[in-house]
C-alpha cells in the first residue's frame, strides 16, 4: 500500500548558513534546503549570525530573511570562550581519547546562541522533523537537545576523537533517527563504534557543478588539491610528499583552490589560487591530471564528486574508508598511502591518458546516478516514509 502521509514540513539547524559560507557541511545543507523548497514543500533554516567558525564573531544582522527560496531565521552566538575549547581541541587532538570533564568541557566551551535554543524549545511542535547538522560542533548538540523527539542528526561523521565522546553517544542514541552519507559513515557509527541508533538512512550528499571547458593544450600535467587547507585535512602530508617528489627530480606541480591555516611551502612546485568563482574551480577540475585528496577523515568528500563531473580522476589516502569506498564503487580513481605509492600513482596517471580519463568518465556516471540533489532528496523521503509514524506537527500557520 502506497504511504499517504504528506511531505513532512522541515526545519534544518545548522551553525552557520549562507552561499559565502564555505564547508562540506554548510554545503550540503543549503543544497538540501534549496532544493527542498524548489518543490514547493516547507522548509525553514535557524541558524546564527555567524560567518567564521574560527571567530564565530556575529556578523549577519539577527532575523528573518527568504535566501533563494529559503526561509532563514538567524540568531546571534551568545557564548563563546575560545581559550577553554582550544584547550579541549588539543587534548583531543593529542590524545584520542579524552577524560569525560574534557569531553563536557569541549562541549559547554563551544559557540552557543541561547536566543536559537529558546526558538527550537518554542517551536519544534510546529515541524514535522528538525535536520541537525553536523554533529562535531557544540552548538549542534544543544539544538537537537532542545527537542530530540523531534531531531535527524545528519552527523558528517569521522574516524574522529569527537566520534568517541560520551556526549556523541548519547546524541546519536537519543535523537529520533540519523542520516548518513555514505554507507561506510553508517558502518563506523553502528558496528565499528556500537552506537544504537533508532532509526537511520543512508541518504548522501547532492553535488553540482557549471559545465567546464574543453581542457587547454597543456592539459592533464599537474595535481590539484580543493579544499580547507587544515591539518584535519591531512594537506601537511600531501605537502611532504609532493616536495619530495620534485626535490627528487620528478615532473610535478600541485594547484591548490581553498584557503586556511596550513599553507604551502614557498617552493615551486606549489600554486596557491586560494577562493575562486565555480567556473574557475569547474575549469581547473577539467584540467588537472588528478584530484589529490589526502584526508583521512571524511563522511563524503564533495571535491571528490565534482572532479569527477568534470571527468577526471582522483587520488585518495588508503586508509579513508570513504573515500576509497566511492573510488571503488566508481572504479574512478586510484589510492595510496606511502611516498612510494604516491609517486607511482601519478607517474601511472601520466604514462596512461587513456586510462584517466575513463576513471573521470567512470566517476561523472556513478554521480550522476546517485548524488544529484534530487536523488537525495528524493531517498529522504522513501526513508522518511518507511519510519514509524512520527507525532506530527500540532501547529500550523
Amino acid at each position: 500500500m502506497t504511504d499517504t502521509r504528506p511531505i513532512p514540513r522541515l526545519a534544518l539547524v545548522v551553525p552557520r548558513y549562507g552561499a559565502n559560507v564555505a564547508g562540506g557541511a554548510e554545503s550540503l545543507a543549503r543544497g538540501f534546503a534549496e532544493t527542498w523548497a524548489q518543490r514547493g514543500w516547507h522548509i525553514e533554516v535557524w541558524t546564527t549570525c555567524a560567518e567564521n567558525h574560527y571567530t564565530w564573531e556575529n556578523t549577519l544582522p539577527p532575523g528573518s530573511t527568504v535566501e533563494n527560496g529559503v526561509m532563514v531565521r538567524r540568531f546571534p552566538i551568545t557564548h563563546w570562550d575560545p581559550d577553554q575549547r582550544a584547550q579541549a581541541d588539543m587534548r583531543l587532538a593529542t590524545w584520542g581519547r579524552v577524560p569525560e570533564e574534557t569531553a563536557w568541557a569541549w562541549l559547554e566551551s563551544g559557540a552557543h546562541s541561547a536566543p536559537l535554543y529558546a526558538h527550537i524549545m518554542r517551536h519544534a511542535d510546529e515541524f514535522d522533523a528538525l535536520i541537525a547538522i553536523p554533529y562535531a560542533m557544540p552548538l549542534t548538540h544543544f539544538a537537537a537537545w532542545s527537542a530530540p523527539h523531534k531531531t535527524l542528526l545528519w552527523p558528517c561523521l569521522h574516524n574522529e576523537p569527537y566520534a568517541f565522546m560520551l556526549p556523541t553517544r548519547l546524541l546519536v542514541e537519543n535523537v529520533f533517527g540519523v542520516l548518513f552519507n555514505s554507507p561506510e559513515e553508517a558502518h563506523l557509527l553502528t558496528d565499528l563504534l556500537g552506537y544504537t541508533v533508532r532509526r537511520a538512512a543512508v541518504v548522501g550528499v547532492g553535488v553540482t557543478l557549471p559545465n567546464p571547458p574543453s581542457p587547454s593544450p597543456n592539459a592533464h600535467r599537474d595535481l590539484l588539491y580543493v579544499g580547507r587547507l587544515e591539518e584535519g585535512k591531512n594537506v601537511p602530508l600531501l605537502y611532504t610528499y609532493v616536495r619530495r617528489y620534485a626535490d627528487q627530480g620528478g615532473q610535478v606541480r600541485l594547484h591548490l583552490l581553498g584557503k586556511g591555516p596550513y599553507e604551502p611551502p614557498e617552493h615551486p612546485a606549489f600554486v596557491l589560487h586560494g577562493f575562486v568563482s565555480e567556473e574557475a574551480k569547474a575549469a581547473a577540475y577539467a584540467n588537472a591530471l588528478a584530484l589529490c585528496q589526502p584526508s583521512l577523515n571524511e563522511s563524503f568528500s564533495l571535491s571528490i564528486m565534482e572532479a569527477w563531473l568534470a571527468g577526471r580522476p582522483v587520488l585518495v589516502h588508503a586508509d579513508c574508508a570513504v573515500t576509497v569506498g566511492h573510488v571503488r564503487r566508481a572504479q574512478g580513481g586510484l589510492w595510496f598511502r606511502t611516498f612510494d605509492e604516491f609517486v607511482s600513482a601519478v607517474e601511472w596517471l601520466r604514462a596512461h591518458p587513456e586510462a584517466a580519463t575513463r576513471m573521470g568518465r567512470n566517476g561523472r556516471e556513478y554521480v550522476q546516478r546517485n548524488y544529484t540533489w534530487d536523488a537525495v532528496v528524493d531517498r529522504f523521503v522513501r526513508a522518511w516514509q518507511t519510519w514509524p509514524r512520527m507525532h506530527l506537527a500540532e501547529k500550523r500557520p
